[in-house]
């Protein structure tokens, strides 16, 4: 899977061009929506993930330019495999029987729900060569990559060399309603603007966790309140992440008797 393909970008569109396209995209595969594609929706999840990160786009499209050479490199009869070793099997056998000798590792992706990251959860891995559970731990982080040790393919040749590993790549499903970054979930409380004068205290629900939050007097849109400890687990630390809270205001409709009185109140501030 191409990830600029993914999201109907070109290699070198900008960062702005790539955001403007997975909105799109979202809007349009969402699984809760009719039409939605779960599958086309992951895919364009994971390409965002990578490519709207600077560090992340850059080493993936390193990857991608060099198993593009070695494509390009590849021939698939065997008079090319004989030329790669320059004729000499000897070196080749010597290799496979020296304890530098390994099997192949296996890379496998998991998908699980934010819910799924916040309590840790588990998942049976059958890949053919025997299955078996493993855990994943709460808090882990979109991407994220877990070995396990001897889950790879044995030698092709050496039969006694050890098995190559299973390389497990973690993909954390975004939510329509909220977003995680690293271990703190960001929200919109949606408030009337008379609340936002006023404030008070209001109840912020997630699909991992409930809290009442204290919002002040004069309040406006846009103002970002944080709830320490509320956001997700810190991976491999104890402790949790932060709630960050976005302001919203929404409007209200207002009686005629409602709009004197707030006449009067401009006024009487001058």
């Amino acid at each position: 899977m191409d990830f600029y393909e993914s999201l109907n970008v070109s290699r070198d569109a900008s960062p702005e061009a790539i955001k403007k396209s997975y909105r799109k995209l979202v809007k349009i595969h969402h699984p809760d929506k009719t039409g939605g594609d779960d599958i086309k929706f992951k895919q364009i999840s994971e390409a965002y993930e990578t490519l709207s990160d600077p560090a992340k786009r850059g080493q993936y499209d390193n990857t991608s330019n060099l198993d593009a050479h070695r494509h390009a490199e590849q021939s698939s009869s065997w008079d090319a495999v004989f030329n790669s070793f320059g004729g000499d099997f000897v070196n080749m056998f010597d290799h496979s029987f020296s304890g530098e000798a390994r099997g192949h590792d296996i890379r496998v992706v998991i998908e699980i729900s934010i819910e799924e990251s916040y309590m840790g959860t588990k998942r049976y891995i059958d890949v053919g060569t025997g299955g078996f559970n493993i855990n994943i731990p709460r808090g882990i982080l979109n991407g994220t990559k877990l070995k396990v040790p001897g889950r790879g393919t044995k030698h092709p040749i050496n039969s006694s060399a050890p098995s190559g590993d299973m390389i497990l790549n973690v993909n954390v499903n975004p939510d329509s309603d909220f977003i995680v970054n690293g271990s703190d979930i960001y929200i919109e409380l949606h408030l009337n603007w008379i609340d936002m004068i006023l404030g008070g205290e209001f109840e912020v629900r997630t699909k991992v966790n409930s809290v009442k939050i204290k919002v002040p007097q004069g309040s406006y849109d846009g103002k970002m309140l944080r709830v320490v400890g509320m956001g997700m687990p810190i991976y491999n630390q104890e402790g949790y992440g932060n709630l960050m809270v976005k302001l919203r205001t929404l409007a209200i409709n207002l009686t005629e008797e409602q709009i004197e009185i707030l006449k009067k109140i401009k006024n009487s501030n001058g």
